[in-house]
Order: C-alpha cells, then sequence, then structure tokens
C-alpha cells in the first residue's frame, strides 16, 4: 500500500451544510484473489512441521500394526520349476499330426490357452488326489492357525453369506474332489510366463519346503500326462474315422471306374490322345478365319466403292484412276470443252466450226460415261461376289464350330470321370497310410513339454518379507500423513503467520502478539515434570508465572514496542498523527492493542491521546480499569467541548477520550463533520492519537472515520477466518484509507512455525525481563 492518498479512491467528503458525509465512488483496484507466490520448499516444510505429530503417529500406527501382522503370519515358502513348451512336439515319423498343437492359430491364443490348462480344475483335482491333500490343513481342511487364520476364516463365511455360491461344473477328473479345496489349491498356484520366449515358470505356495516342492513337481508331471492323453485320445478317434472313410472311399472308387468304362462304351472311346485331338480342327478352323477375313475385306472395300458409285464420286475410284481409256478421255473432253466455251462467245451458234465442236464434245461425253459405267458394273458384280462367298465360309465356320463343341463335350466328360477315377484311388492311398502312421505313432507317444528345471525345497520363506512390508508399510503411512497435513492445511481458513499475511493482504505485517494465556499453559507432562523437579529440588515456587495467563510487562511490551516502531517508520518524513486501530469482526483484540500500543508511545514521553470511538460496546475504559463517564458521544452531540471530556492517566503522557454515554445514532455522530472539526483540532495538541472504533463487517462508520486518519492498524486475530480479513481491507481500500499494516493478534506460539517466539518470551520471563543474547 503505498502511504499517500489515492486519487483514484472513494473519499469521505463532508459539505457545508450539514454532519453527513457523502462519499465520492470512484475506480478503485481491488485485492488480488489469489495468494501470490506460490508454495515453496520452505513452505511444504513449515506444513509437515506443523502437522508432524500426526505423521508421526500415522508412522508409529502403520509400522506397529503391520510388525504385529508379520509377527502373526505364518511363513510361506514358494517352489518354483521352469517349463519349455514348444508349438509343435517332435516328429518321430516323417508326417505331421492330425491336429496339430497350435492349431494353425496365433501363437499368443495357443499359448494362452496352455497356461489356462496350466490352472485348470481337472488338473489341480488329479495333484490333489495323488498327493491326498483335500483333507490337509493347506487346503482348509483343518482348523485355521493363529489369529489371522481366524480372521480369514471368519470373513471368508462372511462374504459367502452374501455373494451366491460359485457355478463349478464338475468333470471326471474333478469328481470326488471338493470346490473348496481346489479354489485353496489354485489360489496357492502361480503361473508366470516369460515374455519374449517360450518359457513359464510354475510356483506353488506352501508352509512346508518340501511340501510346496514336491507339489510343484507333481503339478507338472500330471500335466505332461495329461497332453499325453488328449494326443492319445484324438490319435484314437482320428483312427475310428479313418476306418470308416476308407470304407466310403473305397466305395466310391468302384463307383467312378464303372461309370468310365459306360460313358466309353456309349461314345465308342477307345483311346483318347488328350494332347493331340485339337490339331486338326484347330488347322482346319484357322484356314477357315483366313479366308473369311480376305472375303471379308473384298466386301468391305467393294462395298465401300459401291457407295462412291451412288454418289456419283467417280474420280477416286481405283478402277477409274487406273483405267487407261477413261484416262485419255478425260482431257479430250475438258480441251473440246474449252474450244467450245472461246467460240461460243464469239459466234453464235450457226457457227460451222462451232456446231463441229459440239458434235465432237458430245461423242466424247458419250464414251466416257460408257466406260464409267461398265467400271460401276464391274464394282457391283465384285461386291456381290464377296457378300455370296462371306456367307459360305460362315455357314463352313459354323458347321466347324459345332462339330468341335461335340468333341470337348466327349472329352470334357471323359477328363471328368478320368480324374474321378485318379482322385478317389489316391484318396484311398492317402487314407490308408496315414491311418497305419497314426497306428504307428501310438506306440512312440511324445510331447511338446520340457521340464527345464526342477523344482528344488526353496531355503527362505517368501512371505512375509518382515523388511520388505515394514518399509512399504511406513512409506504409506508417511505419504498418507503427509496428504493429511496438506488437507488440513487446506482446510486451516486462518492467517497463521506473518507471511501468510504479506502474501495473502498485500500488507505488511506490524507484529505478532501472542495470546498470553495460552503461553504459559503447561500439558499434563509438564506439569508433573515440574513438581518433580520442585520435589527434587525442594522448591517452594509458587506459580506467579504459572497458568494464570499473565507474564511480566516487560514480555508484553516488547510486542508492542515493535509496533510502534513499525508505526513510527511507516511513513517517509513524520509518523502518522492519527491512527485508527479496528478489526474486521468482534473479539479479534483491537481495544487490547489499542490500549497497549497507545500506552508504549506515550513511554516515550510523546504526548499520546487514546479515543474509543465503539459507541456500541466501548471497551477501552474496561481496560484501563476506568469509568466510562462522560466521553466522546457528549462531545459530538456538543454537550462537552473535547478538553472537558479528556482525562489525563497518573504518571503517564496518556491520556483518554471514553466513548460516554450509548446513543441511538452513533454512524452519523461518528462520520459527522463535527468529528472531523473535534480529531483536526485534537492533532494540534496531541503528538499522536490513537482511535478505537467498532469492527469493520458489523458498523459503517469506521469506514468514515478511516478517511479522516493519517492511518488505519487492521488487528486480525489468530483464529479469524482469512476471508473475513480480506473483505476488511478491501473496504478500506476501496474508501481510500491508508492501512498502515496488520498485527497478527493473539497468535498461539505453542504452534511449532512459533516456537522460536514462544522460547524468547519464556527466556524473557526467566530472565526478569532482560532479553537473551
Amino acid at each position: 500500500m503505498s502511504q499517500s492518498a489515492h486519487s483514484d479512491v472513494p473519499r469521505v467528503t463532508h459539505n457545508s451544510s450539514g454532519n453527513v458525509p457523502s462519499v465520492a465512488l470512484l475506480s478503485a483496484n481491488t485485492f488480488p484473489s489469489d495468494m501470490g507466490e506460490g508454495i515453496g520448499l520452505y513452505d511444504c516444510w513449515r506444513v509437515v512441521k506443523r502437522y508432524r505429530r500426526l505423521i508421526f503417529a500415522l508412522l508409529a500406527t502403520a509400522l506397529f500394526l503391520t510388525f504385529v501382522v508379520v509377527l502373526l503370519v505364518t511363513p510361506n515358502f514358494v517352489a518354483t520349476s521352469t517349463l519349455l513348451i514348444e508349438p509343435e512336439p517332435p516328429q518321430v515319423l516323417d508326417v505331421r499330426e492330425l491336429i496339430s498343437e497350435s492349431g494353425g492359430t496365433d501363437a499368443n491364443d495357443y499359448y494362452k490357452t496352455m497356461y489356462d490348462l496350466l490352472k485348470s480344475r481337472d488338473l489341480a483335482a488329479s495333484v490333489i488326489r495323488d498327493l491326498n491333500l483335500e483333507n490337509t490343513e493347506l487346503l482348509g481342511a483343518g482348523e485355521p492357525r493363529g489369529l489371522l487364520g481366524h480372521l480369514e476364516s471368519l470373513y471368508g463365511r462372511l462374504l459367502s453369506m452374501f455373494s451366491p455360491p460359485p457355478v463349478v461344473v464338475v468333470g471326471p477328473q474333478t469328481a470326488g474332489v471338493g470346490a473348496s479345496a481346489i479354489d485353496a489349491y489354485l489360489a496357492r498356484l502361480k503361473i508366470e510366463p516369460q515374455l519374449g520366449t517360450r518359457l513359464v515358470k510354475v510356483s506353488f505356495k506352501a508352509p512346508d519346503p518340501e511340501l510346496a516342492a514336491r507339489i510343484t513337481n507333481t503339478h507338472i508331471r500330471h500335466y505332461i500326462q495329461q497332453g499325453l492323453n488328449l494326443r492319445s485320445e484324438s490319435r484314437r478317434a482320428a483312427v475310428d474315422f479313418l476306418e470308416n472313410q476308407l470304407v466310403q472311399i473305397k466305395q466310391r472308387v468302384q463307383q467312378s471306374e464303372a461309370a468310365l468304362n459306360n460313358y466309353r462304351h456309349q461314345k465308342g472311346i477307345v483311346s483318347f490322345d488328350v494332347e493331340g485331338k485339337y490339331k486338326v480342327p484347330e488347322a482346319r478352323m484357322m484356314d477357315l478365319t483366313r479366308s473369311l477375313t480376305e472375303v471379308e475385306t473384298r466386301r468391305i472395300t467393294a462395298e465401300a466403292q459401291m457407295e462412291q458409285v451412288k454418289a456419283g464420286d467417280y474420280d477416286s475410284l481405283p478402277q477409274v484412276v487406273s483405267n487407261p481409256t477413261i484416262t485419255s478421255l478425260k482431257p479430250q473432253v475438258r480441251r473440246l470443252q474449252a474450244e467450245y466455251a472461246n467460240l461460243s462467245t464469239a459466234f453464235n451458234s450457226q457457227y460451222p466450226k462451232l456446231a463441229e465442236l459440239k458434235a465432237e464434245l458430245f461423242e466424247a461425253n458419250s464414251s466416257l460415261t460408257t466406260e464409267i459405267a461398265g467400271v460401276a458394273k464391274s464394282i457391283e458384280r465384285d461386291y456381290r461376289s464377296a457378300v455370296d462367298q462371306e456367307k459360305k465360309l460362315r455357314a463352313e465356320i459354323d458347321d466347324e464350330k459345332e462339330r468341335d463343341l461335340a468333341l470337348n463335350d466327349a472329352s470334357l466328360q471323359d477328363a471328368v470321370l478320368s480324374r474321378e477315377v485318379e482322385t478317389n484311388r489316391d484318396l484311398y492311398k492317402n487314407v490308408l497310410a496315414r491311418m497305419q502312421q497314426i497306428q504307428v505313432g501310438e506306440q512312440a507317444p511324445v510331447t511338446n513339454v520340457s521340464v527345464v528345471d526342477r523344482a528344488v525345497p526353496p531355503p527362505f520363506p517368501s512371505t512375509p518379507k518382515k523388511l520388505t512390508d515394514l518399509t512399504i508399510s511406513g512409506l504409506f503411512a508417511l505419504v498418507c500423513g503427509i496428504f493429511l497435513a496438506f488437507l488440513f492445511n487446506q482446510l486451516d481458513n486462518r492467517l497463521k503467520t506473518g507471511e501468510e499475511v504479506e502474501k495473502y493482504l498485500y500488507l505488511p505485517n506490524l507484529a505478532l502478539a501472542p495470546d498470553f494465556a495460552k503461553l504459559h499453559q503447561k500439558t499434563s507432562v509438564q506439569r508433573h515434570l515440574e513438581g518433580v523437579r520442585r520435589l527434587l529440588l525442594g522448591s517452594a515456587e509458587g506459580g506467579s508465572n504459572g497458568s494464570n495467563g499473565y507474564v511480566h510487562p516487560p514480555a508484553r511490551g516488547d510486542v508492542y514496542r515493535s509496533i510502534r516502531t513499525a508505526i513510527q517508520f511507516s511513513r517517509a518524513g513524520s509518523p502518522p498523527n492519527k491512527i485508527l486501530v479496528t478489526s474486521a469482526i468482534e473479539g479479534e483484540g483491537k481495544t487490547w492493542t489499542a490500549v497497549h500500543v497507545a500506552s508504549v508511545f506515550a513511554q516515550t514521553g510523546a504526548k499520546t491521546l487514546l479515543i474509543d470511538a465503539d459507541l456500541r460496546r466501548a471497551q477501552c475504559h474496561e481496560t484501563l480499569s476506568l469509568e466510562n463517564e462522560l466521553g466522546l458521544s457528549e462531545v459530538l452531540v456538543g454537550q462537552l467541548e473535547a478538553e472537558e471530556a479528556i482525562r489525563h492517566l497518573a504518571d503517564r503522557k496518556l491520556y483518554l477520550l471514553s466513548a460516554g454515554s450509548q446513543v441511538p445514532n452513533p454512524a452519523e455522530l461518528l462520520t459527522s463533520s463535527r468529528m472531523l472539526e473535534i480529531l483536526t483540532s485534537l492533532s494540534q495538541e496531541y503528538q499522536y492519537i490513537f482511535i478505537d472504533s467498532a469492527p469493520l463487517m458489523y458498523a459503517s462508520d469506521t469506514i468514515g472515520i478511516a478517511t479522516m486518519v493519517d492511518g488505519v492498524v487492521l488487528v486480525a486475530g489468530f483464529d479469524t477466518p482469512k476471508q473475513d480479513v480480506k473483505r476488511a481491507a478491501e473496504r478500506l481500500s476501496l474508501a481510500g484509507a491508508n492501512i498502515l499494516g496488520v498485527v497478527l493478534n493473539r497468535v498461539d506460539f505453542r504452534e511449532p512455525e512459533h516456537r522460536q517466539y514462544s522460547r524468547y518470551y519464556f527466556s524473557y520471563e526467566r530472565g526478569a525481563g532482560t532479553p537473551p543474547r
């Protein structure tokens, strides 16, 4: 906050005609809503230190409970064996299994199937029967051992009461073994596939290391035997199936051979050369096709020439161009036409020469027309001849196609029957050979599972791991404790330190005033130790410094002397003259602070006036053990002058203007121009004036007084919600008041963050007012 008056915030001004102040509502910067800087390492350490008892209690409780559980838990030993599972078993013969192990599916699905088989209930039941484990304590048949065993049994019974019974499919292998025994067995069994390899670890947990190893090895042996039994059953089923198929295939061979012979008899086929039967028909078809192409070419050419003849376009016909008669007649006609045209322009038609030329021209044209007509007839004859030949060739080609199709039908049907005979013969041979191979393979059983490492009795138990369990429990409790510490710290809605005051309110912290009533309260342990000390030393010391809540004045006065120093140096040049002491809500110790701060100012020899402006609940006179006689209210209404109501305290430079009688309109009186005149007049006589006013959140007159003074000291109780203090500071800031700082009052110095202050005040008291060095 700047020490100078703000020009952009509301100010209380007084008009000349009345006592009611007016407020100029101008723009003002409100307080930031955040906490300022982020939480640092020191802040985290301070939170942990504050709630260290909670953290240590959780840590100690967790370690103790874990230690008890570790002592009560029965040790368990884990025996482990390693298996190698191949996708296919080794091939004894040069054949593959009728049904392969992987089944042609994805490798991941195959291995998942193998792992599920390792945990199958049938396999577990066979091991339980082999080792006679069903009636042993290992699978829950006997009485539970120890406290944890009883608790687990009770938990299982309670859980079964509220959950439906599991659906268990009883197979031929599980018959005779209880479902609970199988469940208990599978709960102790552990299958661990080794990623990226074909290895899998099989482990079993039991209280006896020898028993754990024996069960693990037995489980693997039964698993391998189970695989052999499954393959043997599949082979027997395959042999039975193939025997039935051989009978049917043999009948199909006989039927297909008979059908082929009957067909050849019907078609008169003795032997069919599949490779050479198409050579003659293909050659004839190629000749006919080639002749048809040539005739089509002739017909198309003649047809085009016929179109030219019909259009009268004779000059471009090849026959016309190549005809020598036509070639010689065309120049003659053109020459005669030219001569006739020249003479006809000079002479009339009766001219003899012109008549001769006309006769010659007619004869030449007639000859040319006759020749061209002959060419046209020749073209028409060629066209008709080509059309006739094309029709004949197409008819021959169609006949040839019918003959070829008939031949194809006969050969295809013969080939189909022949292939069916060969297929049935090959199928019969293959099925017979496969059945014989499977029968031979049954005599040499093989498996795709190999034991890499057999289980041996473990030398040390796997659970409980005492050090690990204690470490994990301690770390978990420590994390929970720290989490709860930060949670409680966030839920703690108080201003606990001066640093929080400055970060949250953006105002200077003038001082931390302790709760003197709590400062010397002793715990029960401290009181017992004090009694022992007195008994041993024979001391009869009284309780002058006991739990009455009071300490020697030097310790208390040092707090308010620090406030005095902060106020004196709060403004450059001269310190503020008129100082308002207020708080957000009641019960924060503003009156106590105002009285003691005024007292320490008076101790310097400065003439100091204390004004009790809380006309509703005046308390300054009670703090000073005086009567509330005539005071400020009488001065404001004009019954007295200020000098008549001010009382001088003996042997001090401190003067008091008490509140006086209660009035019905304290807000109007305290914000009137009369109040401003009184303060202005008294500031000329007194070096310091301290005003104790009503709480900001309860009365509006405090805002008016705040605009009449040089500075405001805001007192915040240690238990006051920080939002209330912030709203009070915002109201002062909006009114343009000069907030000198905040006094965090009634601080419990027994809190960890204030422990150094507590030691200071204790030592100060023991030193009879001499501060420790």
